[in-house]
């Protein structure tokens, strides 16, 4: 028993130096967007229950930007407050509907706009050291609230878990239709995860959220947008989702801290 929690305890270390390499890589040097600060998430593959409603309230807000390129790129002090429902149709499929609202630069607190998504997992992978899934998602956001208003995206999903650790990767490609970055093509949006279930009520977590910018001229590193969060999610209840976290941004484009926070219950 020894010899085999030495071995599964190697693994788990290998595997988590292998993420974190791989985060790394997509950290390739060119200016970018911001991250996306309606919603603040890394997507498992885990859906909801067939016939069970899931309600989320994202809450997300820049506290502080340091430097000519992070205020314009991040634009402090602005609150971002989305409603998510999303409804289980199979079991490894789910619909769901965004409300978007913020108060944005004029001091308005105004509607923002919505956006639809199906998430999925691809149940072949059940069992698989790394599990597959996926996120189609189209934005109809309002011009006042986003530069590029209508876009769409394709979000591969990879998780693992291994004993207490969990390891997810999102790797988002997303074509503006609309605004100016229409001809610049497909964006990147990598963000990744790792967490560790102390207890069954909490688990801490490390999330990595960024854009990279378009895939036809990556910007150089400092003029990305990266951030390394650490967070809380609690269990408290089956049916209460809570997570917590702090944003910090590790380039001159995304120097300052966002406050995050999601609140959902299942019905």
């Amino acid at each position: 028993m020894a010899v085999d929690r030495l071995v599964a305890v190697i693994s788990a270390g290998k595997a988590i130096r292998v993420f974190l390499l791989l985060l790394a890589m997509l950290a390739v040097p060119g200016p970018a967007d911001a991250i996306d600060f309606y919603e603040i998430e890394v997507y498992s593959i885990e859906t909801a229950a067939p016939g069970h409603l899931t309600l989320e309230l994202h809450s997300n807000t820049v506290s502080t930007a340091t430097g000519e390129s992070a205020r314009a790129a991040l634009n402090p002090y602005q609150i971002h407050e989305t409603l998510e429902a999303t409804y289980g149709v199979l079991p490894f499929l789910e619909v769901g509907q965004y409300l978007a609202t913020a108060r944005l630069n004029n001091g308005q607190y105004e509607y923002a706009g919505a956006r639809t998504k199906v998430h999925f997992a691809v149940p072949q992978s059940e069992g698989w050291p790394i599990e597959i899934g996926g996120n189609l998602q189209i934005d109809y956001m309002r011009r006042a609230a986003e530069s590029n208003p209508l876009s769409f995206e394709v979000r591969p999903i990879l998780e693992s878990d291994l004993g207490r650790f969990t390891l997810i990767g999102n790797f988002p490609f997303s074509k503006p239709f609309s605004g100016p970055e229409t001809h610049k093509g497909v964006q990147f949006l990598p963000s990744g995860e790792i967490a560790y279930r102390v207890f069954d009520w909490m688990t801490p977590a490390i999330e990595y959220y960024s854009d990279m910018g378009p895939l036809s001229s990556l910007p150089g590193v400092q003029r990305q947008q990266q951030f390394i969060v650490p967070a809380l999610n609690f269990d408290f209840l089956p049916q209460l989702e809570l997570n917590l976290g702090v944003g910090v941004g590790i380039t001159r484009t995304s120097n300052g801290l966002f406050l995050k926070s999601i609140i959902g219950w299942t019905f």
